[in-house]
């Protein structure tokens, strides 16, 4: 491996979820168990000291009464005897109680103070006697050691009585046990780091697989899904989450292509149909009326400006690019749109008041595309309404052509749709206005849907929500009602596309 695949191989071990993992558990484990550890030692030396000191304080309480009442027995200042005679005096002198051997083992009894000249002790250097036929604990001693004292007063004065225990043994143990940590903590800190590592490979190896086949991914192959571990565990739901995301970019990349196919197939329509009428009119230039052609190419023009207007649209709108927004009345904008309407009867009786809050423009042409939809399919007749029903302005836009049936009227929302009778027909729908209408509903929070219009025909109803609606009620699920237009049966175009 070269130096570059080193460094490549350390920065992704490095940087990966199970290293750190496995090392923040490690520094987790070891910091807690340095604090627990520390904790525990000190526990443990606090716990035996208090044990000496309530030991110590135990037998000196029980000297110092029997000092108090008088009693000074010779056998405090002889050598303590052996075997049953030795439990005998140290119990007298200590207390039942009183763990006395392991007191006269391990702790130094002395007094001190200005009456012990009057009754002929020994007396040291320091003014002590000894207690037990020991002398006072050595200066080595009292510097790593434990003093329990009190005052009694006798009839020679105030004396003090003094227990002194070595905690040697005491700092011996303390440093047994936290040896004992130094050794064990680290390795058991890294035993859970090192099992963490494991673990976590272990755990995410289904992970690994998913990434691994994730970049074989490209837009030629995006039918292949990655691979779902047999748990139900976040694992598992995160392999079928991306399984669903590759199905919707799978159909999406479908849509596209489809999409991108039939733009093209759209746009070759009139771009062919023009050249064909220029390079007709060029071979006969003599013959040729070029008023006629130009009319003819113009018309062409037209509705190639048209299509291509609404592939911008439909790629703004998909986007997520709206338009700035304000209040606008929705029969104004039908009014206008009206007027261009030439060779068919129109019955605009239904229309009423409706404010709505939206983009001029885009819902100015979801009124032209469906009076268009509805013009190219009419036999005689357009009812258009609006009406401010509760929380929503309706629109509809009836015609009495042959209508749509049942299994088609979802269809016709999607691009480039159009039926086989609008195809026939061949009426110069490209079949992009009714999906870019649904998507500019959509936009604001509306929606549009096509019914049957009695006794022949098709109705669009467009519901968008009113600016005037005080209400609080919650909105539900809309159900289609007859509209009220003026008395007149409307009609409503197939929508086979626009």
């Amino acid at each position: 491996m070269t130096a570059t695949g080193k460094s490549s191989f350390r920065v992704r071990v490095l940087g990966s979820v199970r290293f750190r993992l496995a090392l923040t558990v490690f520094l987790i484990v070891g910091i807690s168990m340095l604090i627990g550890g520390t904790l525990l030692v000190k526990w443990v030396e606090i716990t035996l000291l208090n044990d000496v000191r309530e030991r110590n304080e135990h037998v000196v309480s029980y000297l110092a009464e029997q000092l108090a009442k008088g009693h000074i027995p010779r056998e405090l200042f002889a050598p303590v005897l052996e075997g049953e005679a030795r439990d005998e005096v140290l119990n007298s002198l200590l207390g039942v109680s009183a763990n006395t051997r392991d007191v006269l083992e391990n702790t130094y009894f002395y007094l001190e103070g200005r009456g012990l000249t009057d009754l002929n002790f020994d007396v040291d250097s320091q003014g002590r006697v000894g207690l037990f036929g020991r002398t006072g604990p050595p200066p080595k001693v009292a510097e790593h050691s434990l003093d329990v004292s009190t005052k009694v007063d006798t009839i020679q004065g105030t004396l003090t009585l003094h227990a002194v225990t070595p905690t040697t043994e005491i700092e011996r143990s303390v440093g047994a046990l936290r040896g004992a940590l130094v050794l064990t903590l680290p390795i058991l800190a890294m035993s859970a780091g090192i099992m963490t590592w494991f673990i976590t490979g272990r755990a995410l190896a289904p992970v690994a697989a998913m990434t691994r086949r994730v970049r074989e991914l490209s837009a030629t192959n995006l039918d292949a899904r990655v691979p779902i571990p047999p748990t139900s565990d976040e694992i598992a739901q995160l392999a079928v989450t991306m399984n669903e995301m590759l199905d919707r970019l799978q159909h999406a990349s479908i849509a596209q292509r489809q999409f991108v196919s039939d733009a093209s197939h759209e746009l070759r329509s009139p771009v062919a149909s023009i050249r064909a009428q220029l390079e007709t009119a060029l071979q006969y230039p003599d013959k040729v009326d070029w008023p006629e052609v130009a009319r003819i190419v113009l018309v062409e023009d037209a509705r190639l400006e048209h299509l291509v207007g609404n592939l911008l649209a439909m790629a703004r709108l998909e986007e997520g690019r709206m338009g700035p927004r304000s209040e606008i009345d929705l029969d104004e904008l039908i009014m206008i749109q009206t007027k261009r309407m030439m060779g068919v009867k129109l019955d605009l009786s239904g229309v009423s008041g409706g404010r709505v809050w939206g983009n001029p423009d885009e819902l100015t042409s979801v009124i032209r595309n469906l009076l268009d939809n509805a013009a190219r399919y009419a036999t005689s007749r357009i009812a258009v309404s609006v009406s401010d029903q509760g929380p929503w302005v309706t629109m509809t836009v009836s015609d009495d052509g042959p209508g749509i049936a049942p299994e088609h009227r979802d269809k016709v929302f999607q691009r480039f749709a159009r039926l086989q009778e609008g195809r026939e027909r061949d009426m110069g729908g490209t079949g992009l206005g009714l999906a870019l209408s649904k998507r500019i509903v959509e936009q604001h929070n509306g929606e549009i849907f096509v019914e049957e219009n009695e006794p022949h025909g098709a109705r669009f109803i467009v519901r968008l929500p009113s600016v005037e609606w005080t209400g609080s009620h919650p909105v539900v699920e809309m159900e289609s009602v007859e509209y009220d237009t003026g008395g007149v049966e409307p009609g409503d175009g197939p929508g086979t596309g626009i």
